[in-house]
């Protein structure tokens, strides 16, 4: 039984040409801390950069184990949909753009300011470990985004945000299993980074300062003097 059970793990160990393609899903920020109730007010633009949506990867294992097997990734829109998510989960309104709009064009669409999101870092990595009945292994995945909000008056907000986690797991009788812990790791990696982008939005005063109707700002100056 031991002897059919080593033939088995070797074989897994050394097939090769086999392609597992990574797939992760969208996702969005679970546990945001913030001294507000409310979302900011106001209707905002978002214009994701190419850099969220073009991301192509080729996955090797570092270790010997799995090494033989390779895992494309490609992002296609789950990224962008994550970052969609969480802003409209901190903005009142979000118009999503293809272009930064000029003053004219925000006031004229009663938009208080845009957010440019962009990727800054991605990158994925998975290591594997042969034990005597199965392989086991470890996926980690950094993933950091770039994000600068501008209103009618310049910068109101900029700020770097990252995320490093790790999913750890059997990797199937032939190295299959591999490519859904890769995904799992980005999953997490990147919503670590979006509750930490939904934080700093949700507590920024003058991000909040800049979306307060034009009322409201009077009341508040009027209280203050």
């Amino acid at each position: 039984m031991k002897r059919a059970a080593t033939i088995t793990l070797a074989f897994a160990i050394t097939l090769g040409g086999c392609t597992y393609k990574v797939m992760p899903t969208s996702t969005k920020p679970m546990n945001i801390y913030s001294h507000h109730d409310e979302k900011v007010h106001g209707r905002f633009g978002l214009l994701i950069d190419h850099s969220v949506r073009e991301v192509h990867r080729s996955i090797k294992p570092s270790s010997h184990a799995c090494s033989g097997h390779s895992y494309p990734l490609e992002m296609g829109d789950s990224l962008a949909t994550s970052v969609r998510h969480t802003s409209e989960m901190l903005f009142d309104e979000v118009v999503e753009m293809h272009t930064a709009p000029t003053g004219e064009a925000m006031r004229a669409d009663n938009i208080r300011g845009y957010a440019l999101v962009k990727l800054d870092e991605f990158k994925p990595r998975v290591n594997c470990a042969a034990g005597f009945w199965s392989m086991t292994c470890t996926a980690h995945a950094d993933v950091a985004f770039g994000i600068t909000v501008r209103g009618l008056d310049g910068i109101l907000f900029s700020t770097a945000v990252g995320g490093t986690k790790s999913a750890d797991g059997d990797a199937g009788g032939a190295c299959e299993a591999v490519a859904g812990l890769v995904a799992n790791a980005i999953e997490l990696a990147t919503r670590d980074a979006l509750e930490r982008m939904a934080e700093r939005i949700s507590n920024s005063p003058k991000l909040r300062a800049n979306a307060t109707p034009t009322e409201e700002k009077k009341i508040v100056q009027e209280m203050r003097s």
